[in-house]
């Protein structure tokens, strides 16, 4: 029998719900809860959602175990299943159809399981529509360069480039990903107006942004949460664009008030846990003060939550359906697996509402002391977490 290792049980258990507990077996955290409030303990099992139902179907295909088994060990109620027409119901056919010939299994590549999610030659929610939409708070009748600095597979990159008639530099973290975002954009004729280039073994260098002041707008999409010296990626960036230039980027922000009105909720712990601990997001205080302290002018901060949840889900929809049609050889069942439980930990933590997804534009004003210095530029906590 199929087992996951630790690796990929612990990466599953961080965003799954606990194993209810045997009558009589007491849970310490809820039991003092249930005491001080005087109220009996209420256990409601969560509802799977789309991104739920495909780990669930991938660990009881990987462990050999039936997924309604696997899904009331991890105290989970599936929705209701379509009944299949009995058999009285099933016409005959008049004559006897042909076997169909069976499909030999397949593996899916990481690089292939994101495409699946989000699209052919896209590794974040929403394709092309919204990567435009993003882009779209920039001035692209400014003269100067245009970076983006997670291009990810260049998708967005490249429906924007064409667009807009111009040209733009993609730098990406992932090796594996840049190479295959150069393949795409050469493929489709544009290594010129849509290169992408992996950066460095240690993350992003002043170099990266190059010529000073000759970039007319910098993106940057869900990363900056992510990297350890945020005002000195701001200070960079600023340093990289040119006066009136513009920085549009995406990025997770807490709520306000968490951990001093109100407890962080166990959604946003799993986040924290399955972005592999780095995640350390300001408020919306924090980061508009760090905007106004690097010499930019914030133009726009508006919470898109409610329009990114539904790209999540559309994608794993997406995924489920091709899964339904497939079969996967086992070496898939991890990378699902992995790929599942972040984005499973992020649906659910910006349902909590203590997470948003912000879209943000800010101007570069003319830097105050002659220009910011150029520096060696500190690597996120983990070189690989500036993503996709």
């Amino acid at each position: 029998m199929r087992k996951l290792n630790a690796m990929q049980r612990s990466a599953v258990e961080k965003t799954l719900a606990k194993r209810p507990k045997p009558p009589g077996e007491a849970d310490d955290s809820d039991g003092a809860d249930a005491k001080s409030s005087g109220k009996p303990e209420k256990k409601r099992a969560k509802e799977a959602g789309t991104v739920m139902e495909i780990l669930l179907r991938v660990i009881a295909w990987w462990e050999g175990m039936e997924t309604d088994d696997v899904a009331r060990a991890k105290g989970i109620t599936r929705k209701a299943q379509k009944q299949k027409p009995s058999s009285a119901a099933i016409k005959k056919p008049a004559a006897p159809a042909m076997p169909e010939k069976a499909e030999p299994p397949k593996s899916l590549s990481r690089l292939e399981i994101i495409q699946e999610l989000w699209g052919p030659g896209f590794s974040l929610p929403g394709s092309a529509d919204f990567a435009l939409r993003v882009a779209s708070l920039a001035d692209f009748t400014r003269k100067g360069r245009f970076l983006d600095l997670t291009p990810g597979l260049g998708g967005g990159m490249r429906a924007v480039a064409a667009k807009h008639g111009v040209s733009i530099l993609g730098i990406e973290h992932d090796l594996e990903i840049a190479a295959e975002a150069m393949r795409l954009s050469a493929k489709e004729g544009m290594s010129e107006t849509a290169p992408v280039h992996a950066c460095g073994p240690d993350g992003l260098e002043p170099a990266d942004f190059n010529p000073a002041g000759g970039h007319a707008a910098i993106f940057m999409r869900e990363a900056m949460f992510a990297v350890a010296d945020r005002e000195k990626m701001l200070a960079e960036i600023h340093r990289g664009l040119c006066d009136g230039g513009s920085l549009v980027l995406t990025d997770f922000v807490l709520a306000d008030g968490i951990d001093t009105e109100m407890d962080e909720a166990a959604a946003l712990t799993a986040w924290r846990a399955a972005e592999g601990g780095i995640a350390s997001p300001w408020s919306e205080a924090e980061y508009r003060q760090a905007i106004a302290a690097q010499d930019y002018k914030l133009e726009s901060f508006a919470d898109i939550s409610s329009e990114y949840l539904p790209l999540i889900q559309a994608g794993w929809r997406q995924l489920h359906d091709c899964l339904q049609n497939a079969k996967l050889l086992p070496e898939t069942a991890p990378t699902l697996i992995e790929e599942g439980a972040v984005w499973l930990a992020r649906s659910q933590a910006l349902e909590t509402k203590q997470l948003r997804l912000v879209l943000i534009r800010a101007i570069r004003l003319p830097a105050r002391n002659g220009g910011a210095e150029a520096g060696e530029y500190p690597a996120s906590q983990d070189a690989g977490d500036i993503d996709e």
